[in-house]
């Protein structure tokens, strides 16, 4: 070192100087002026390649030291290819707490490469970076190229660029920091990184990174003191990140989530993430904002959920067919606070069978729901419940369980057809009990009638076996409901209940026709077994009510069935007609009139029926099909045989069996044991007799009839017999 002392001058000088051996080398000069009210120095440093230790070691105290302190703490290693520092200031505004350092008083520039930067203590080490650095008076800043973050013990990377860290004002004790930074990587590794101690607890969505692929491309902005300990509000973040390929296992209710692109924003306030996304597969657009702590996060999703969809996220069975587009706005709660999403969903294209009591809807029908969906974690509700649409109107709400079980279901407006005017209650009692309560003035029963008639109502409501097996109180007024062909019950007063999956009490009480009583109740029937038994005086106004043959006119029947139960199983009845007359068949006329029979009978009836003095049937009843065995049709003109089977489910009718001439007299021939065989063909037939088969829908089926067969006496009219689809019904009630 090389200098002089000028005491006239009040000035130190140290022309030339060089450092070496501590594992850097370097040449510095400088001076002290104390000829003003201030101390000054001027000096200059200059240092060949070195190390980040031997950097610190060069780095004179005086000079910038919480700057000094900072590079000592984060810069962990590094190839110092430059280090120059010049100052030309006051000596007392290099010190700690003294006067303002002049924007012209103080430059430093570092320009190292290798370098393993550790921006924040808990979180990985950036390594491999390129850094630049430089402070002109107060202000400094750090300059980091590309560098690569390493994820231990996973291995997993992420990729920093165009990184810049800044200190506006280095003189306040504590002074603000600005850190920018480009970060790219895989969806795993980010996930791995917000699972680290100081990032797990701002993290609003945590991934596991095992289960989670993709790619992002981030813009990450950081504003925070320079202090080891930081104020609560202090540090002010921001994140642009655009995903690509996104999928994450089990994030939505077990489903996959899945995203070509997404855009996902965070900052101090919150996270918001929003793009087209798929869930379990179903294609939705969804606008996601969480805030920062124990607030309830936003969600606002529209899609459109098909069958395949709802069977994903709750399965509704065969009760919601086709494509229904659905859009939600809420919040869900975090921590203990509930969740609200209000929920509309257009049913333009969707069929429903069912989905509340009796309400059937067919696609292309102009229907929407709205409702507000509420868990409250243990227990869910469907508030302000508004169905419009088609003549369908329903408001009300329901009340859930943990398993999704109604707890509640009210119904004040309860109207599924035009004309209704009805309201709705159902809710569990303390015993489990589910009590359902109907009340109006009028109801389109036609969906009711059409799922009793067919067994199809129990079948859908046996698909969830702890619903269809719960205990059931059924209490029913109506002034009047609504059957097919203009036919309706009037004062219908309904009552069932139900224990353990079986009916145990049974009781209805009603008017049909024009002032016929229909009845029925649970009773004693043969080998002691409890029956439904119902009966009327007008046979005919309730075939028509449940569009089962509306041809019939008058008659006295009971019908005892075995009750309905919740396994399925077929039941078996017996149904008695007596004094009734058939109208509006053309062919069963001529038989009876003694005409030649023409093949379909579509000429246009011309009298007034024919009469009948009895009819007697066995039945059994499977969901979707009721199965006709040994029927048996008595009148003085004509008698009958029936067999087959109405399929509601297809709408079908197929019925076939052997019209009796003369019945009493003809029937005469088949009564010997032996010769009653080949004369009369078995026991109900005769000698004479025209097979006939009934064939179409149930509300207009078609009658035809094989002249031919009149020809062929007793057993020789086998041939001549038309054949029906297999008339049995399985242990389950199907076709066997």
């Amino acid at each position: 070192m090389r200098g002089r002392i000028d005491p006239a001058a009040h000035r130190l000088e140290v022309e030339q100087g060089e450092l070496g051996g501590i594992g850097a080398a370097g040449t510095f000069s400088g001076a002290l002026d104390f000829s003003g009210t201030e101390a000054r120095m001027i000096a200059s440093l200059a240092a060949a390649p070195m190390t980040a230790s031997a950097m610190r070691r060069l780095w004179p105290v005086l000079v910038q030291p919480k700057l000094r302190a900072w590079i000592g703490e984060h810069i962990l290693a590094a190839s110092v290819e430059r280090l120059a520092i010049s100052v030309n200031a006051p000596v007392n505004t290099l010190r700690p707490g003294g006067p303002p350092l002049p924007d012209d008083g103080l430059s430093i520039e570092i320009v190292a490469s290798g370098t393993v930067l550790q921006p924040f203590g808990a979180l990985p080490a950036i390594r491999d970076a390129d850094l630049n650095a430089r402070v002109i008076g107060r202000t400094a800043t750090v300059k980091v190229g590309r560098g690569t973050g390493v994820l231990a013990p996973s291995g997993r990377k992420l990729v920093f660029t165009n990184g810049v860290f800044e200190v506006p004002d280095t003189q306040p004790e504590m002074p603000m920091s600005r850190t920018r930074v480009r970060v790219e990587g895989s969806i795993d590794a980010v996930a791995e990184l917000a699972s680290l101690g100081p990032l797990r607890q701002a993290a609003t969505v945590q991934l596991d990174p095992a289960s989670s692929r993709g790619t992002f491309t981030a813009q990450v902005a950081l504003s925070m003191p320079l202090n080891n300990e930081l104020p609560k509000g202090s540090v002010a973040y921001s994140v642009e990140a655009d995903v690509s390929n996104l999928s994450v296992e089990r994030l939505v209710r077990g489903q996959k989530l899945e995203a070509a692109a997404a855009r996902v924003s965070a900052n101090a306030q919150g996270v918001q993430i929003k793009g087209d996304v798929r869930i379990g597969g179903t294609p939705v657009t969804i606008d996601y904002r969480k805030p920062v702590g124990d607030g309830d996060a936003e969600i606002r999703l529209t899609g459109t959920f098909d069958d395949a969809a709802r069977a994903r996220f709750g399965d509704l069975g065969a009760m919601v067919g086709g494509a229904v587009p659905v859009k939600l706005n809420g919040r869900i709660g975090s921590g203990d606070h509930e969740s609200r999403v209000a929920v509309d969903a257009d049913l333009l294209q969707a069929k429903i069978t069912d989905l509340l009591p009796g309400w059937n809807k067919l696609p292309g029908k102009p229907t929407r729901a709205t409702f507000t969906f509420v868990d409250k974690g243990r227990a869910f509700r469907v508030e302000d419940l508004v169905i419009e649409g088609s003549g369908t109107v329903v408001k009300g709400t329901l009340d859930f369980d943990g398993e999704g079980e109604v707890v509640l279901a009210s119904f004040p407006t309860f109207i599924v057809s035009d004309g209704d005017k009805a309201s709705l209650r159902a809710e569990r009692a303390p015993d489990g009990t589910l009590k359902v309560t109907m009340r109006g003035d009028v109801y389109d029963g036609r969906n009711f009638v059409k799922g009793a008639m067919s067994g199809t109502a129990g079948e859908k409501a046996n698909e969830k076996t702890k619903s269809s097996s719960r205990d059931l109180d059924l209490d029913i007024k109506m002034g009047a409901l609504a059957g097919f062909n203009g036919e309706a019950l009037r004062n219908v007063e309904l009552r069932m209940s139900r224990r353990a999956g079986h009916i145990r009490t049974f009781m209805l009480h009603s008017k049909i026709g024009r002032d016929s009583a229909l009845n029925g109740d649970l009773r004693a029937y043969s080998n002691g077994r409890q029956v439904v038994f119902f009966q009327t005086n007008d046979a005919g106004a309730l075939f028509r009510f449940t569009d089962t043959y509306p041809r019939v006119t008058g008659g006295r029947m009971w019908i005892a069935m075995d009750p309905p139960s919740t396994e399925q199983t077929p039941l078996d009845g017996h149904l008695e007609l007596t004094d009734f007359t058939v109208r509006g068949e053309p062919a069963l006329e001529r038989v009876a009139g003694g005409a030649p029979a023409e093949p379909g009978g579509r000429a246009p009836a011309g009298g007034a029926g024919v009469k009948f003095d009895s009819m007697d049937v066995k039945f059994t009843r499977g969901p979707g099909k009721l199965v006709i065995r040994e029927g048996l049709v008595r009148g003085s003109a004509i008698g009958a045989t029936i067999e087959g089977q109405i399929d509601y489910t297809r709408d079908d009718v197929r019925m076939h069996g052997t019209f009796l001439p003369a019945y009493e007299l003809n029937t005469l021939f088949s009564r010997p044991p032996i010769l009653g065989f080949f004369l009369g063909g078995g026991q109900n037939q005769g000698l004479i007799g025209i097979t006939y088969e009934v064939v179409g829908s149930p509300h207009a089926p078609t009658l035809r009839v094989n002249p031919m067969s009149i020809a062929a006496p007793g057993f020789l009219r086998k041939p001549f017999e038309f054949r029906g689809a297999d008339d049995t019904v399985g242990p389950t009630g199907s076709a066997r």
